[in-house]
């Protein structure tokens, strides 16, 4: 039997196992030896090479988008006055790195996903009434929606490197296909959880724009990306 996944806005029909194969990541990553890999089957062996290498460049790349996300939200408390807010992400993204995991990421997200709010929240109330800095809110803001587009792009390539990891899965065999699970473990939380992260930025510069507008400031025009709607069944 299965499910509809409905990720970025494209339609993907997955195994019901792949809907809960995170409570199982980490034991079978056990499994996904070099030695184990090289007596799999082609074209089997060849799909789980390039599913773990690509996983490798996915952890890279969330990282990066979070932390530079993290440092764009640190410059917009800076401009509108919540200073003290400021310095708690801010020692969030500074302990990011190249060597952060996904995991690393997504706790110092975790961590500061409450003070995001209230920095969103008073912009969307336009409540901000200590001092403001039009230099600061515009270098905040456009490192904003850089972070955006690493983001975006990354749930568009995770997807479609999902469908082609999915296509493997059907055709392999049980302990072939727990090996190729534990490859698309980062691939299917950005296809669940990034696009909404992203539904919710694009909420947040509307209100950034009106923001400016009362503060007498023009911000560029964001050229958000949204990838465009596809019907992937199969």
């Amino acid at each position: 039997m299965k499910k509809l996944l409905q990720v970025v806005g494209i339609s993907l029909a997955l195994p019901t196992a792949m809907l809960v194969f995170n409570s199982c990541a980490a034991v079978s990553s056990k499994l996904a030896t070099p030695e184990r890999i090289e007596k799999l089957p082609e074209p089997i062996k060849s799909e789980l090479k390039r599913l773990l290498a690509y996983q490798k460049q996915v952890e890279r790349k969330f990282t990066q988008g979070t932390k530079k996300m993290l440092d764009a939200y640190t410059t917009i408390a800076h401009a509108i006055g919540l200073k003290e807010k400021a310095m708690k992400i801010k020692a969030e993204a500074d302990q990011l790195n190249d060597g952060s995991s996904m995991d690393d990421a997504r706790k110092a997200l975790n961590r500061s996903s409450g003070l995001i709010k209230d920095i969103q929240q008073t912009i969307a109330s336009g409540n901000a009434k200590e001092a403001f800095s039009k230099e600061k809110f515009l270098e905040g803001y456009r490192k904003k929606n850089e972070a955006y587009v690493i983001e975006a792009s990354l749930a568009t390539e995770a997807v479609v490197q999902a469908v082609k990891g999915v296509q493997a899965i059907k055709k392999a065999s049980p302990m072939e296909k727990v090996l190729l699970t534990t490859s698309l473990d980062p691939l299917f939380f950005i296809v669940r959880d990034v696009p909404n992260f992203l539904a919710n930025e694009r909420t947040f510069d509307e209100n950034c724009q009106k923001y400016a507008q009362v503060k007498q400031l023009v911000l560029p025009k964001a050229s958000l990306p949204t990838p465009k709607p596809m019907n992937l069944m199969f």
